[in-house]
C-alpha cells in the first residue's frame, strides 16, 4: 500500500491509480509545487482525521 510519506505523489506506485482523477496531473502535487492544487488522496491533508476512530 503507497503511503506517499515524501509527498511525491508517484500515481505509477499507488493502488488508487485505477479509480483516481488526478493520475499523472500536476494538481495532485502538494501545494509547496508552484500552481498544484494539494489534490492527491494520499496526502497528508487530505487524510481523514476520524479515520484512526474507524479502526
Amino acid at each position: 500500500m503507497y503511503e506517499n510519506k515524501d509527498r511525491k505523489c508517484e500515481c505509477f506506485s499507488c493502488e488508487l491509480d485505477t479509480t483516481c482523477p488526478y493520475v499523472d496531473k500536476y494538481q495532485r502535487l502538494g501545494r509547496e509545487h508552484k500552481g498544484a492544487l494539494g489534490l492527491c488522496k494520499k496526502l497528508e491533508e487530505n487524510q481523514r482525521k476520524d479515520d484512526k476512530h474507524n479502526e
